[in-house]
């Protein structure tokens, strides 16, 4: 009688370990958003990925250390050397797109509305405006590469932006076309341009 008891308490220890092990998985764990506040999500509900696209802005920086790290690092740049080239091509997708005021989806947008658009379709979180997303970009050092964005001055302060396509080009929704392509040395451009900011790193 003895053997039986202590085989079934034996069977409810092994139980109860592992309902809370099953809950303790399932649980919500304590992370960051992208603007640094705490907030509870589940931790099958956010990729890592998308995680550290909307939390962190990342920026490439020359790594001296060891082995380990440098293979890190350049997992990481070779990364958003491709999510650059997606960028690009997410963007070109919407060629042709009318241009309406505030507009933020794909039946018609206006500058920072296209770009905020474009970026969250690979996970990266931008604010609504043109001045607002400068604000959170860092100076492109070397001039614009693929997938950074390009400013413009056309009304008092920065109130254009488009996305860096390469050779001189860049992707925006203008007023009078919609999403179209326009070269950095129209002048139109060149007398408003004031500067490329990165979101990415660049390889």
């Amino acid at each position: 009688m003895r053997h039986l008891l202590a085989i079934g308490a034996f069977a409810l220890l092994i139980a109860g370990s592992s309902a809370f092990a099953r809950a303790d998985a399932g649980s919500a764990l304590p992370t960051l958003d992208y603007t640094g506040s705490a907030q509870s999500v589940n931790a099958q509900a956010l990729s890592p990925d998308v995680a550290t696209w909307t939390s962190h802005l990342i920026i490439a920086t020359p790594q001296r250390h060891r082995a380990g790290i440098g293979r890190f690092t350049g997992g990481i740049l070779a990364r958003t050397s491709r999510m650059a080239a997606m960028l690009t091509r997410s963007a070109l997708r919407f060629l042709g797109v009318p241009y309406v005021f505030g507009g933020t989806s794909a039946s018609g947008f206006d500058c920072s509305g296209f770009v905020q658009h474009v970026f969250a379709m690979l996970g990266i979180a931008l604010p609504r405006t043109a001045d607002a997303q400068y604000d959170v970009g860092h100076r492109a050092v070397g001039g614009p590469h693929p997938g950074d964005l390009v400013f413009f001055d056309t009304y008092g302060g920065v109130s254009h932006v488009g996305i860096y396509l390469g050779h001189g080009q860049f992707v925006h929704a203008s007023s009078s076309h919609g999403v179209m392509v326009s070269h950095l040395s129209e002048s139109y451009w060149a007398s408003r341009y004031v500067g490329a900011k990165r979101l990415i790193a660049a390889r």
